[in-house]
This record gives structure tokens, C-alpha cells and sequence, in this order.
């Protein structure tokens, strides 16, 4: 398909050749782009960390504790998720002693959210 432009007195104008859609793929692409990554940063946000029973997180350090298996544990701080890889060294009243290998970290039992 082309345009005729022939009333033109301009050699440019009666030259040009249209490229039709090839002009928008930059825009295009540029849009998807965009759209994939707020779709991420949702997909983000929805996720939703369940928290384990009380009775669940007492087993399962008492089990790491009796067999001396290493844990992951995730425990909330404020409005932050902490993450410790480590053993179970002490119960102390209502806190847990996990031994990292570079540290000692003395958590509430109240904060553990999950344990893997």
C-alpha cells in the first residue's frame, strides 16, 4: 500500500517511504517490559508467609535439637524477616539459642514464623 504524494513540491516528501508497524516496536517492547515487571513486583507482594503452629515450631527444634540438624529458621525483628541457618544449642525459658557458624543468636520463640 501506498500514499500518493505527488502534490508535494518537495522531492523528501514524494521520496518517503513508510515503515509502518516497524516504527512502534521499540514502544511496544517498551510497554511489555514495563508491564512484566510491575507484574513481578505484585507477584511479590502476594506472597504471604504462613506462620507454623506453636506446637510445630517446638517439635521441630526439639527434634534439631535432640538429633543436631542443622535448621533454617525465619523469624521476625520489627517489620523485617531474619533468616538463620544454624544448630539448636539451649532452650532458655521462652527463647531458642541457634549456633550459626559465625554467630550465636539468642531468639524469642514468640518471633519464629517458619522452620525448614
Amino acid at each position: 500500500m501506498s500514499v500518493d504524494r505527488s502534490y508535494s513540491p518537495f522531492e523528501v516528501i514524494r521520496a518517503y517511504h513508510d515503515r509502518g508497524m516497524m516504527k512502534w516496536g521499540a514502544f511496544a517492547t517498551g510497554e511489555l517490559t514495563e508491564a512484566q515487571c510491575t507484574f513481578e513486583k505484585e507477584q511479590k507482594k502476594d506472597e504471604v508467609i504462613h506462620p507454623l503452629s506453636p506446637h510445630a515450631i517446638l517439635h521441630l527444634l526439639n527434634q534439631s535439637f535432640t538429633n543436631q540438624i542443622q535448621i533454617k529458621v525465619t523469624y521476625q525483628t520489627k517489620n523485617t524477616l531474619q533468616v538463620v541457618y544454624g544448630f539448636v544449642s539451649e532452650f532458655i525459658s521462652s527463647q531458642v539459642r541457634i549456633k550459626s557458624t559465625d554467630k550465636i543468636y539468642l531468639i524469642s520463640i514468640d518471633q519464629i514464623i517458619k522452620i525448614s
